[in-house]
């Protein structure tokens, strides 16, 4: 990260002349990032707010943090309870607290360094895009993904879902929210057609900002489809080792209470690209949408291929083997 940090002209400028805190990523947290930085000016601001900022001065969870890149996409902090000491999280990233609070005097500015385990990604669109987008809301997300850097997957069918329905408000709402976005290949036979709106508030935890990491697995959150008594809706997240190190993460929808179009069941989506930071909150694209539960057991055993494959090497099925058949 150091040799990064020389490299980037705008994050030179803030530590000269600005009082900061610096969230640095330990080396190995690179490693498992896959990929080179080429613009070090593209990442190393997003990882430096422009106030000086003890670990017991970083506010609440879904407290957000205004970084120093072009445009101040947020970061968010979230604090977990533990035995001995609290965590704390930017964005996924975990605090690593004993080696954290370390404070510098740079020409009389207060300057705090955190070391975290993973590098920061802002949600930002490329260099060459027309119109770019910098610190875009849940819908500036879904309005200009094609612009944004987010590799293979598209999400053109949902977009259509929420602009038929005009639902584009919802991911508009200000504040921190959870927002589930299912991918163009999880649209098969006829799942476009059920996503009605109710559908999708079933895609979107309100007023929580929910990063994989930090959450607790298998506990269920309410939805925005819980707005009336006719139909009760809950996410929880879950996860499932694969090899020594690698977890590959699943969101679980269970519609409670349900009515004539809206079933009762449990759906099980992959989240295939977690943890997108926004203006509003944090998005994860999901494999499929949640809420419509599966026709026929055939179609189920396909789409959970990966797992069915892995049961064999996991240490501990996980819990939602059980949830998997709808309730009678």
């Amino acid at each position: 990260f150091h040799a990064l940090l020389e490299r980037s002209p705008l994050a030179r400028v803030s530590l000269q002349y600005k009082q900061v805190t610096i969230f640095a990523p330990i080396n190995s947290a690179f490693q498992t990032l896959g990929k080179g930085v080429e613009d070090p000016d593209e990442i190393v601001p997003y990882h430096i707010t422009s106030v000086p900022k003890k670990t017991d001065q970083l506010g609440t969870s879904s407290t957000s943090l205004f970084s120093e890149l072009t445009g101040s996409p947020i970061l968010w902090v979230t604090h977990i309870t533990g035995t001995y000491h609290d965590d704390i999280y930017i964005n996924n990233a975990r605090v690593m607290i004993s080696h954290s609070n370390i404070q510098v005097m740079q020409n009389s500015n207060e300057q705090v360094i955190h070391k975290i385990d993973e590098v920061l990604i802002p949600t930002r669109s490329a260099k060459n895009a027309p119109n770019r987008v910098y610190n875009p809301t849940a819908w500036e997300f879904l309005e200009n993904y094609e612009s944004l850097i987010m590799g293979d997957h598209r999400v053109r069918s949902f977009r259509q879902r929420v602009q038929a329905a005009n639902k584009e408000d919802i991911f508009k709402t200000e504040g921190g929210h959870t927002f589930f976005i299912p991918v163009d290949e999880g649209f098969k036979g006829d799942r476009a057609s059920a996503i009605d709106g109710k559908v999708i508030d079933g895609h979107v935890i309100p007023r929580q900002v929910l990063f994989t990491a930090p959450t607790k697995k298998d506990v269920p959150f309410p939805t925005l489809a819980n707005g009336d008594n006719n139909i009760r809706v809950v996410i929880s997240f879950t996860q499932e080792k694969r090899g020594k190190t690698r977890y590959v993460h699943y969101v679980k929808s269970h519609t409670i209470l349900g009515d004539g179009r809206h079933v009762q069941g449990v759906v099980l989506a992959e989240i295939v690209k977690p943890n997108i930071p926004v203006k509003n909150g944090v998005i994860h694209l999901i494999q499929k949408p949640l809420m419509i539960v599966d026709n026929s057991v055939k179609e189920l055993l396909l789409e959970q291929m990966d797992y069915i494959c892995n049961v064999g090497i996991l240490e501990e099925p996980p819990s939602y083997y059980d949830d998997m058949q709808p309730p009678n």
